[in-house]
C-alpha cells in the first residue's frame, strides 16, 4: 500500500513537516514495509515557508523588519535560484504569534513589515512574488505595507499619519511613491478565506476579535475601512472579491496597491508542489490539521486535498474534531480522528501533540494494513 501523508502545521506545536513525519512513524511502527511519502502543506498562512522550503530548491533570505508593534526583528523568506521569484509569508512580519496575547490589539497594528520584505525582494530582483496572507494580527487594509512601499496617508492637515488600523478612519488624500517600483513585477496573494472587506462578513466583524478587538475596536475598523473606500474614490467593487478581507483586509490592500491576483492558498500550493502527481502514486492519503470545524470546508487546506484526491480514500487527524460526522461525510473525508489520548490541559495537549499523532498513527495503521 502507497500512503500520501499530505499534512498542515498543528499552530503553535508542530511544523507540517513535523507532523507528517510523526504520523509516518506511527505507520511504519503499525508496518514496517508500507510505502509512505511525507508531503507537507500549506494554505497560504503559516507555516508557508517550511513547506516549500521541503519540496522547491529555494535560497532563504533573512532580514530586520519591524513586527506589527514597529519593533525589529528578523524575518525571512525565499528566493528562488535567479532571483526572480520570491516567496513571502505575511506572518514572518505581521503574524499573530509574534504577539502576547496582550499585546494584541489591531487598532494598533500594522502590514509595515510585510512590505519592506517585499521592498527587499524587489531589490534583489525579483519580478514574480507569492504573498501568503494567512495568521495576521492586523487590520490595516494593507497600508502599512503600501506605506514601506513609498506610499503615504494624510489626514486633515495634510500630516502623514503612521499606517495602523485606527488611523484608517483619519485619511483624507493619499500620496503614492513618485517611482513605483511594483509596475512590472506580478503579485499572487494566496489566501484560505473567501470573505469581502466589508460588513458582517467581512474583515473586522468576523476576524477582529481574535486578534485582541472588542466591539468598539470593531466598529472603528468597520468605519475606518469604508473611510479608505471613500477617499480611494469608492472601489466598492474590488471590496466584494472574495479573499478582499483576508488578513485584516489585506486582500483588499494587495488588489489596489499591487494590482495583486488572489488565488485559492491550497490551490496554488499543490500546483507549484506538483500534488496531483504524488496523488495519482497513492492508494490512501493521510492529511491533517490543528482543528476540523465549519470552516474546514472553506478553502481550508483539507478540502482542497479532498478535491484533487483522485477518488483516493483521505483519512485526517486532527488536535480538535469539531465537525459532525455528516459534514465529515459531506467533505468527502473517509475517516476524521482526534489525536488526544487524555485529558488534559490545552499546553499539555500541545506538547503532548508529536506522541500522539504518532499512536494514532499507529492505531489506524493497524487497522488499515
Amino acid at each position: 500500500m502507497n500512503i500520501l501523508i499530505a499534512c498542515d502545521s498543528f499552530k503553535d506545536a508542530l511544523d507540517a513537516p513535523s507532523v507528517c513525519r510523526a504520523i509516518e512513524q506511527g505507520l511504519k511502527l503499525a508496518d514496517p514495509s508500507v510505502s509512505t511519502r511525507i508531503f507537507p502543506l500549506a494554505d497560504g498562512g503559516e507555516g508557508l515557508s517550511d513547506v516549500l522550503n521541503h519540496h522547491l530548491d529555494l535560497k532563504k533570505v533573512e532580514i530586520e523588519v519591524n513586527d506589527p508593534l514597529f519593533r525589529k526583528i528578523k524575518a525571512a523568506y525565499n528566493l528562488s535560484s535567479d532571483n526572480k521569484a520570491a516567496f513571502i509569508e505575511m506572518a514572518q512580519a505581521a503574524g499573530l504569534q509574534l504577539l502576547t496575547p496582550e499585546e494584541r490589539n489591531p487598532l494598533k497594528t500594522t502590514t509595515f513589515g510585510v512590505g519592506e520584505m517585499i521592498l527587499n525582494a524587489l531589490e534583489k530582483g525579483a519580478k514574480h512574488i507569492v504573498l501568503g496572507i494567512g495568521g495576521s494580527a492586523t487590520n490595516d487594509l494593507g497600508i502599512g505595507l503600501a506605506a514601506a512601499l513609498g506610499w503615504q496617508f494624510l489626514d486633515k492637515n495634510g500630516e502623514i499619519l503612521q499606517p495602523i488600523g485606527e488611523n484608517l478612519n483619519e485619511i483624507r488624500t493619499t500620496r503614492p511613491p513618485q517611482y513605483n517600483m511594483t509596475d512590472d513585477v506580478i503579485f499572487e496573494i494566496l489566501s484560505d478565506v473567501k470573505n469581502p472587506l466589508l460588513g458582517k462578513t467581512g474583515a473586522a466583524y468576523v476576524y477582529a476579535r481574535q486578534k485582541g478587538a472588542d466591539d468598539s475596536a470593531i466598529e472603528i475598523l468597520e468605519q475606518g475601512a469604508k473611510n479608505l473606500i471613500k477617499t480611494l474614490k469608492n472601489l466598492s467593487e474590488m471590496t466584494e472579491i472574495e479573499g478582499a478581507g483576508a488578513a485584516g483586509g489585506l486582500g483588499f490592500g494587495a488588489l489596489f496597491f499591487l494590482k495583486a491576483k488572489l488565488k485559492r492558498g491550497i490551490d496554488a500550493i499543490m500546483d507549484l508542489t506538483d500534488f496531483d502527481k504524488q496523488a495519482a502514486w497513492a492508494d490512501v492519503i493521510f492529511t491533517g490539521e490543528g482543528q476540523l470545524d465549519s470552516q474546514t470546508a472553506h478553502g481550508k487546506l483539507i478540502a482542497g486535498i479532498i478535491s484533487r484526491a483522485q477518488q483516493k480514500p483521505v483519512i485526517a487527524l486532527c488536535g480538535a474534531l469539531e465537525m459532525p460526522p455528516q459534514y465529515i461525510k459531506e467533505l468527502g473525508l473517509k475517516a476524521a480522528f482526534p489525536i488526544a489520548q487524555k485529558p488534559c490541559t490545552l499546553s499539555e495537549a500541545l506538547s503532548l501533540t508529536h506522541e500522539n499523532l504518532e499512536k494514532t498513527a499507529f492505531n489506524i495503521g493497524k487497522i488499515l494494513l
